[in-house]
């Protein structure tokens, strides 16, 4: 499992450089690759502005090709904007 971002590298961006070596090293060893994808949005956006090579792709396309590489993936849906939570409305 890779998260995107790094939680634990102080919520680095993961390149689809590395998930693609993953997805590589999974096969070899006959493995699942899952993603947990908490921050996929923010991930993919510091793919496009970080990675060499990803500049003229969205956000969009470059999420797609990170799930695309996983056989699966878990989410907390509290991140990136997707639910309301930590916060009394009136």
């Amino acid at each position: 499992m890779v998260t995107v971002t790094n939680n634990t590298g102080g919520g680095q961006p993961v390149s689809l450089e590395n998930l693609r070596g993953v997805r590589t090293l999974c096969d070899r060893f006959g493995k699942p690759f899952f993603l947990d994808a908490c921050r996929f949005a923010e991930n993919s956006y510091f793919v496009k502005v970080r990675e060499e090579g990803q500049s003229g792709r969205t956000p969009k396309a470059i999420a797609q090709e990170m799930f695309s590489l996983a056989d699966g993936c878990t989410m907390s849906a509290k991140k990136d904007g997707l639910a309301n939570i930590g916060a009394s409305w009136p």
